[in-house]
């Protein structure tokens, strides 16, 4: 069996390029389409990238999608995107797109010819949100040193909704720059044991590099209400790409995929809330001396 490299990229919601390598046993060798991307409650430029699965072996990195027709359904209204002069293979919508509560997002890609397939779908539907959500779910935040484990913990204030299941991704940016710039940094969740609970400086991120952190600097959580089917997603990943003990177990399951035709990888549609804080000289009195 051979395998093939599948790249998990981070949307340009949140930061401009950032990619991390996964790798994922395939049941075959053919090429493969390989997409990644999301709509967001953001209003920005989103990114779908598009590139071609290559054999494990080899020294050639996977290649970019270009020149293909790429538009995004939302109900009645069709969202054309651009592909980059500056970087083949991402496509943009224009500046002004931000995801809606409860809508679905149908994705086609046309004009390609990857595996003898010309056309790949993918449909998603961003998670209900409650009104004033951008508040309502998370309040605040602050960030502690924890000696027991010798890192800083990000706590937080927020409101979880009642009568309603939901799946969250939490990030982390420090001065706006992406922590969580893996798929091992992600912190994924399902409300099943708190659902409808205050959570009154709750942990809900750990960084253990003590010296990562400097007085004045800024640390932003970023709660992502995700949908269940990608909440699935991306912990099937981060299960596939990790070692395989004992050294000759039988390799993990293929990740799922809402791409049509055999494609890899997935298009999503989540909100993201925000909350910040910065960092205070009495932050660091209990911090050990190095």
């Amino acid at each position: 069996m051979k395998r093939n490299l599948l790249y998990l990229v981070i949307p340009a919601v949140l930061i401009a390029s950032c990619t991390e390598r996964m790798d994922i046993e395939l049941e075959s060798s053919d090429t493969k389409l390989i997409v990644y991307g999301s709509i967001t409650t953001d209003t920005m430029s989103h990114c779908i990238r598009l590139t071609q699965s290559v054999p494990f072996y080899s020294n050639t990195p996977p290649q970019p999608v270009k020149n293909a027709t790429v538009y995004i359904l939302e109900g009645n209204n069709r969202l054309e995107l651009t592909e980059s002069v500056n970087n083949p293979g991402c496509y943009y919508t224009s500046n002004d797109v931000f995801g809606k509560s409860a809508q679905t997002y149908e994705l086609h890609i046309e004009n390609v010819d990857i595996g003898g397939k010309t056309e790949f779908v993918a449909k998603t539907q961003m998670p209900e949100l409650i009104e004033g959500y951008q508040t309502n779910y998370l309040d605040s935040i602050n960030v502690t040193f924890n000696k027991n484990w010798n890192g800083w913990v990000v706590n937080g204030w927020a409101k979880e909704p009642q009568n309603m299941r939901n799946y969250y991704m939490f990030r982390v940016k420090i001065n706006d720059v992406l922590y969580s710039d893996s798929l091992s940094n992600l912190v994924l969740v399902d409300d099943k044991f708190f659902n409808g609970n205050n959570t009154a400086g709750a942990a809900f991120y750990f960084i253990p590099e003590r010296d990562t952190l400097k007085v004045g600097y800024m640390v932003t959580l970023e709660l992502c209400a995700i949908p269940v089917d990608y909440f699935l997603y991306l912990r099937e990943a981060l299960q596939a790409s990790r070692p395989q003990f004992p050294l000759f177990s039988p390799p993990p399951a293929n990740p799922r995929s809402n791409i049509s035709n055999g494609g890899l990888g997935y298009f999503s549609a989540y909100a993201i809330i925000r909350a910040s804080y910065v960092m205070k000289e009495k932050d660091f009195v209990n911090v050990p001396k190095p």
